[in-house]
Order: structure tokens, then sequence, then C-alpha cells
């Protein structure tokens, strides 16, 4: 994708995802830190540093992964598969009410995602699960199935730069 593009696209998403109803009132944000190829998360983080959102990123910790609470991007530093993850002095955190942002290669419109294949998402997902969930995606993401297993946890509300789909039915 020509990184001018990109920039557009993740900032229609940015916009999207900020008008959310369930963004209304929110204290915390279980967020993550984009790679290259996906929808880019700086501006969100940027913003919900502004707002005074509490925040925290995933760290792999073995076969699991656990949130680490950050405010800038100071906070963060290089971690597994070179991916940006909070420092090793920053605190875990466990926030029961935290909105869940979460990455995938694809989604189909009623909410199943296609991860990158270890889990990880998906075995966090299964210990929270009253959390709200929000994908964030390119309309190119978006297919009309994606082949799931039984472990496989669908996102509540998928962000796109032109739609919102939520699991109940559709935009």
């Amino acid at each position: 994708m020509d990184p001018g593009e990109k920039r557009l696209l993740d900032h229609a998403v940015c916009e999207s995802l900020f008008k959310l109803p369930e963004l209304s009132g929110i204290r915390y944000v279980f967020g993550y830190m984009s790679l290259a190829w996906e929808t880019g998360t700086d501006e969100i983080m940027e913003r919900l540093w502004e707002q005074g959102i509490a925040t925290a990123l995933p760290r792999v910790c073995g076969s699991s992964m656990d949130f680490f609470e950050v405010s800038s991007f100071a906070d963060l530093s290089e971690g597994a598969y070179h991916i940006r993850e909070p420092r090793e002095d920053r605190l875990k955190v466990s926030w029961p009410d935290a909105l869940i942002l979460v990455p995938g290669l694809a989604f189909s419109s009623c909410g199943n995602r296609l991860g990158k294949g270890g889990g990880f998402y998906d075995r966090f997902l299964a210990t929270r699960p009253a959390q709200k969930t929000v994908a964030l995606a390119y309309e190119f993401q978006i297919t009309e199935e994606i082949p799931i297993d039984m472990h496989d946890l669908p996102v509540d509300v998928i962000v796109t730069p032109e739609h919102i789909f939520r699991r109940q039915g559709g935009i």
C-alpha cells in the first residue's frame, strides 16, 4: 500500500473509532502497537493519551500475553516478533472494564477474525468474555467468511475507514 494512502486510511479508522459509542466515557483501553502492514495505531494511541484514557499494551510472556500500562511511546521497546512492547519496568494491569483493541489479518462482517496463528489474543480474550472488543481493519480485510476453529473468538465491532461492522448483524 502506498504510504500516503495508508496514512489517510489509518486516520479515517482513527476518526471512526473515536465516534463509536463504545468509547464514550471509557476510562481504560487495552491497545496494541501495529506492525507496518497492519491498520496503524500510533494516532489512536496518541489520542487516547491526550484524552487521559489509561492504556495498556501487550507483552508476550511465553505462550500468553499480559498487558502493561503505558502513557507514551517512550514507554516502549522492541519485543517479540519485532513488535513495540511495554518496557520491562512498566506496571502489569488487569482492568476488567477496559475496551480491548484487537489486531487481525482478515475479518468476516459478523466478527470472526483470522489472527496471525499464535492464538495469543484468543487465549487472552477467553479469560475476559464480558469485555468489549474492537478490531481495526481496512476494507480489503473484510470477507464473507473466515475459517474458524472452536477456540477462535469473534470481536464485537470492526472499524474500517468506511464502515462499522457489529457482530449482531453487520453494518
